[in-house]
């Protein structure tokens, strides 16, 4: 196989794991909520605590791949017991009416996700792509939000026509179509393995040649103070940033608080669900011109923009759009965290830092998303959630400039 061929099925297989255990696996669960509910008569509240149970599966798996991949031979056998596992709990859900199994069968399709999503994903870009390496990591990313707008309508006419147990199989057999090239595809590790450099290696070394000092891949400390001041900014900002984000979950909710038709509240989410793509890939291009601290900056600021609508503006078409620009923030939840790990840390540290920062923001999107339900049951209303987003936003704003100075 020639070398160009090798870098563009490699994106392929991580996209598609991505695609698979994100958007599919974890990202379809709330399309099963109204049908298992109204089939066995349990309540909305405790079906969907199998998606934060599946989450925080998936966080701590997370936590266990640096030291999986420490042997490179590693990563395939990986990548299939994720499959495996991840579709196993897929297809078991439709063999029981007993909430208890279901939370028990959410930790295994949950652990199976952690061992197929971004931590994973970035690592083997990381090995392959020294050049156009954000924009790579961008795309990947941005496919945990496709299957949610290319492929909800017709899971939810599956589930409406068939059930929700047939439609367990249908989404299990997409989500296994996903995973085909890498399960398929002898993917690898690093490119050594099969005797190549990585993408843009020669143009890298000749950039570290010319500017050791900003150099990407930085000869960083092998011990991380885990009480440092950078550890504790990146761990802040991440925390705040994926709660922020856990506001997509609310947003029919808010869109009916204020007046606004079921229709509106779904036309937001789409809008929203679009930036969740958009974002992460205008995000790789704008890092490659300015840096991930600028880009985070930038997008942490639009998204208090589209929040000061939202307070003010509650015009159905004008609340989608700015439902679309709070979407940005979804680049900073992800794509960023990677990134700014990367360029703070170093790649020595990043199997180190990156797997503890997606732990961090999964169980934070997680738990995020009962703190601003328990916020508006106690308050009686949103703005009160949407001004905390606003001075989290600037609080990240100020966390990301202190960051830019602590580049390794």
């Amino acid at each position: 196989m020639k070398e160009k061929q090798r870098y563009v099925m490699t994106m392929i297989a991580v996209c598609g794991l991505v695609g698979a255990s994100l958007g599919i696996n974890l990202g379809s669960s709330g399309l099963f909520y109204n049908a298992i509910s109204a089939d066995l008569g349990i309540t909305k509240a405790s079906i969907s605590m199998t998606y934060t149970i599946a989450a925080m599966a998936a966080a701590v798996s997370g936590l266990f791949i640096a030291r999986i991949l420490k042997n490179e031979k590693n990563l395939k056998p990986m990548i299939l017991t994720g499959v495996i596992l991840s579709a196993a709990g897929m297809i078991l859900m439709t063999t029981t009416s007993s909430v208890f199994v279901m939370y028990l069968l959410s930790v295994i399709r949950g652990l199976g996700a952690g061992l197929l999503s971004f931590v994973m994903a970035t690592n083997v870009i990381n090995q392959w792509f020294l050049a156009r390496n954000g924009i790579m990591v961008s795309v990947a990313m941005a496919f945990s939000g496709l299957p949610g707008v290319l492929l909800s309508g017709m899971f939810s006419s599956v589930i409406d026509a068939k059930g929700w147990r047939y439609g367990y199989l249908f989404v299990a057999a997409v989500m296994i179509l996903f995973t085909l090239p890498a399960v398929i595809y002898p993917i690898r590790l690093k490119p050594s393995q099969v005797q190549m450099k990585p993408y843009g290696y020669e143009e890298y070394m000749e950039y570290r040649k010319n500017h050791p000092d900003k150099a990407i891949v930085s000869q960083s400390d092998q011990h991380i103070e885990h009480h440092s001041e950078a550890m504790i900014l990146m761990m802040l900002m991440t925390v705040m940033v994926y709660i922020i984000a856990s506001f997509l979950q609310h947003l029919p909710s808010f869109a009916a608080s204020v007046g606004l038709s079921t229709a509106a509240g779904a036309l937001m989410v789409s809008f929203a669900s679009a930036a969740n793509i958009t974002s992460k890939i205008v995000y790789g291009a704008a890092n490659e011109k300015i840096g991930p601290f600028r880009t985070s900056i930038i997008y942490a600021g639009i998204s208090v923009l589209a929040l000061c609508v939202m307070i003010f503006i509650h015009q159905p078409f004008i609340m989608a759009c700015a439902s679309f620009v709070f979407g940005f923030t979804f680049a900073n939840s992800s794509t960023a965290i990677s990134i700014m790990v990367r360029e703070v840390f170093g790649m020595e540290n990043y199997t180190r830092v990156y797997p503890l920062m997606s732990f961090v923001g999964s169980a934070s999107n997680a738990l995020g998303v009962s703190l601003l339900g328990f916020m508006y049951d106690v308050s009686g209303s949103y703005y009160i959630i949407l001004i905390m987003c606003i001075l989290m936003q600037a609080a990240t704003i100020l966390c990301t400039m202190r960051l830019a100075g602590k580049k390794a």
